[in-house]
């Protein structure tokens, strides 16, 4: 979303859709985007548009209407640092025009800085080996990051967790999930997409159990929540679409905590209001 403007990964339509206020429908922006799975806009209005399909990311360009390839080699798959494997959700730095992608098949996440050749591993390993150890991820498809610190964040899908990976580390740390699949607060059942508030709290959109989840950072300490939390919900619900749909709707809870430093709330949202 950018300001009144939501853009769309339309995955069935193979592009990328901008709804204005009070559109009835979307409009296209650049070319085709086979299996477009992710989308990003920076500063410029420029659109990135990943294509799981052609193995590449594109950038659109607000000022001449023309479409490039910015990460990756179209139809090219393969572990190589040139290349992508079905790439999913993407990250633009709006400082230096770097885009760090989430390379799904290759279990990592890839950072292309602008005009480069060649993409650099800077979550999971490089030779594209997926794993539940702390070096490795399996399945990322979304990625996050400190344009300040350059701190990584991944949804770590396979793994059913959030990963954070500090700059230059070998490793990364849990701060969400990570026990096992289940629909408790201290679980995921496929997480396929994150995104932080200007407050720091963290939104995980947990797809098979059709919910969004907020993790509250308390003295900027990320780790496993341990709170219990009671939730009614009032089902009425907006939504908002980016490279999947999601959904918010009203909720009061209760939270009892061991001394942890987050707190977990979750939005309940009923059977036919599906978030993700």
């Amino acid at each position: 979303m950018d300001g009144q403007t939501i853009y769309a990964a339309v995955e069935g339509d193979s592009a990328v859709k901008k709804w204005t206020k009070g559109a009835s429908e979307g409009v296209q922006v650049g070319g085709e985007c086979f299996y477009c799975m992710g989308v990003s806009v920076d500063k410029e209005k420029n659109v990135y548009m990943s294509s799981a399909g052609r193995s590449c990311v594109y950038k659109w360009s607000a000022q001449t209407n023309i479409t490039t390839i910015v990460a990756g080699r179209e139809n090219y798959q393969g572990m190589e640092s040139e290349h992508l494997d079905a790439p999913e959700g993407i990250y633009v730095d709006g400082n230096s025009g770097t885009v760090y992608v989430a390379d799904f098949s290759n279990n990592r996440i890839q950072k292309w800085e602008k005009d480069a050749q060649n993409g650099t591993t800077v979550a999971g390993r490089s030779t594209g080996e997926g794993g539940s150890d702390h070096e490795s991820l399996s399945r990322p498809s979304s990625v996050w990051v400190d344009d300040e610190t350059h701190v990584v964040y991944v949804a770590d899908s396979a793994n059913e967790r959030i990963q954070r990976w500090l700059y230059n580390a070998s490793m990364g740390d849990t701060i969400a999930g990570g026990s096992g699949t289940g629909d408790k607060l201290t679980q995921f059942d496929q997480p396929i997409d994150l995104k932080f508030d200007n407050d720091g709290n963290l939104y995980v959109c947990d797809r098979v159990n059709h919910r969004v989840l907020m993790f509250k950072l308390i003295n900027n300490e990320p780790c496993l929540p341990t709170s219990t939390t009671t939730s009614t919900a009032t089902p009425t619900s907006t939504s908002t679409s980016t490279s999947t749909s999601t959904s918010t709707s009203t909720s009061t809870s209760t939270s009892t905590s061991t001394s942890t430093p987050i707190s977990t709330t979750t939005s309940a949202v009923n059977d036919n209001d599906v978030p993700c």
